[in-house]
């Protein structure tokens, strides 16, 4: 597990590191500049030039602090200081201090004179408010150079909470942050902007880290191999769960194969499949594996009885893809909402369903997790879709709380909150994965680990990362414009081949 953390959250470790561990301010920026430095001189020789952009904030003591190392051992390098700010940092009057007394050159303008490099020193991530002026005009002209650009600790001009844009913004092709990954390089405008990025330890203590709790945190190829549910010597196929699929329509067999598939793939132990009676060929055809339960929809005894079968059966319900909104799939929801006590997906046509009737979430004894998108979401909560994307873990946990579900806000960087303070935000995936039947694939593979007897949090945690991770191999074979859902399906086993060996398998 790594914490993301926000710029107040940020900022609250540093002056807890700073004023109660006792660490000094000017150790920290000397070893943030020390970062910055070593990825210059071990990428560009000394015959090049470099020009440093500065304020008068603690970004900016850093990034005098880089010219001064760079001007030690034998760069040409310019520095910039807008000086539109009229309060310095008493780091920044530092570091100037001792680039005046070194005779480190500082320019009045910004001219081209054939920089290589440009390092971006302006802002910080305190920064919440636009960008104009002689800011803005400075990074426009900073972005106009031919110039690897350099950011540090992230781009001036984007918010490090939301990753918007603040009118204007600085557009690295490196980013180097301090001992965190930012939230607002991982998402908006701010992941384009930040470049690659390289989280770099400056020093400041685990302890503090953990004191402050940043309330976002993400996981990695390590953490799947922890988490994932052990297959048992002595199991069967009912020791993996039993998932019933409610999903489909007519012309609409796709969403049910994909996460009926995807929860196999998991490794879950049986699925039935529970759609409407013109689906059967289909299913049948494509993945025989599945048990089947079909209803008419023009009877609703048949619909009834067909629910109530695969709710009896089930550990666990997958329900939405594809099932439409018309009042028998009304019907098919309402019944499985007020008569399942166990633990339920909802996606897709649930969720718009459940968007007019939120009392049938409110009331459900069952344990849910819903997987809306944007606007879904916007349904369900009745907010823009603009204000849930600037505050997607806000609004993802006021939900959750309210409705004690297991909320996935579902985007490029989706979020996964219950009613703890703490949320889950995912880093895996690309965006080869907006293709139709991608959160139908998602639905399955939650299922999956929820039926094998994970916590329905840890495992919805768990099964967006893996989702991510199979888009990721999706796309090496096929390419993020060619890769389609059923890709994603096939990858889920090239993500699970990691964490098993042929030895491990004869023993058990």
């Amino acid at each position: 597990m790594k914490y993301v953390a926000s710029g107040d959250e940020m900022a609250r470790i540093d002056d807890y590191t700073i004023n109660t561990i006792g660490i000094p301010q000017m150790v920290l920026m000397e070893r943030a500049a020390l970062c910055v430095f070593k990825f210059v001189s071990e990428r560009f020789d000394r015959r090049k030039k470099v020009l440093v952009v500065v304020e008068s904030g603690n970004n900016g003591g850093d990034g005098i602090a880089v010219a001064r190392m760079l001007h030690e051992d034998g760069y040409k390098v310019d520095i910039y200081w807008i000086n539109e700010i009229s309060k310095q940092s008493e780091g920044f009057k530092q570091q100037y201090n001792i680039a005046k007394k070194l005779n480190l050159n500082f320019v009045d303008e910004i001219i081209d004179y054939g920089y290589d490099v440009v390092i971006d020193g302006i802002f910080g991530v305190g920064l919440n408010r636009s960008v104009h002026g002689r800011h803005a005009e400075a990074i426009h002209i900073m972005n106009d150079l031919d110039a690897y650009k350099i950011a540090i600790d992230i781009p001036s001009g984007i918010d490090s909470y939301t990753g918007f844009i603040l009118d204007t913004a600085f557009k690295a092709d490196t980013t180097i942050t301090f001992e965190l990954m930012k939230l607002g390089m991982i998402t908006g405008a701010g992941f384009e902007y930040s470049g690659n990025v390289i989280v770099s330890s400056i020093g400041i203590p685990a302890h503090v880290i953990d004191q402050i709790s940043p309330r976002l945190y993400t996981y990695d190829e390590k953490d799947v191999e922890e988490k994932l549910p052990a297959r048992k010597v002595d199991s069967h196929k009912g020791s993996y769960g039993k998932i019933g699929i409610i999903a489909g329509s007519k012309n609409m067999a796709g969403a049910c194969l994909f996460a009926a598939e995807s929860a196999y793939r998991m490794g879950c132990g049986l699925v039935k499949v529970c759609t409407t009676e013109e689906n059967r060929e289909t299913i049948q055809q494509r993945l025989p594996e599945a048990m089947l339960k079909t209803y008419d929809i023009n009877d609703k005894t048949s619909i009834a009885d067909a629910v109530a079968d695969t709710l009896k059966w089930s550990d666990v319900i997958v329900i939405g893809p594809g099932l439409g909104t018309s009042d028998y799939a009304k019907e098919v929801v309402k019944l499985t909402f007020e008569n399942y006590d166990k633990k339920i997906i909802a996606d897709a046509d649930a969720l718009n369903i459940l968007s007019e009737n939120k009392e049938w979430l409110k009331n459900t004894n069952a344990e849910v997790v819903i997987t809306p998108h944007l606007m879904e979401m916007s349904r369900l909560s009745d907010k823009k879709t603009g204000d849930i994307k600037e505050n997607k873990y806000d609004i993802a946990r006021e939900f959750a709380k309210e409705y004690n579900t297991v909320v996935v806000l579902k985007d490029s960087r989706t979020i996964v909150a219950d009613s703890d303070v703490h949320a889950y935000v995912n880093m895996t995936g690309n965006n080869g994965m907006a293709t139709g039947g991608s959160g139908d694939v998602l639905s399955g593979i939650l299922a999956g680990l929820v039926g094998q007897g994970m916590d329905i949090f840890e495992a919805t945690k768990l099964g967006v990362c893996m989702h991510g991770l199979a888009g990721k191999f999706a796309a090496v074979e096929k390419g993020r414009y060619s890769m389609i859902a059923t890709d994603i399906v096939k990858s889920i086993t090239k993500v699970l081949e990691g964490y098993e060996s042929y030895d491990s398998i004869d023993k058990n």
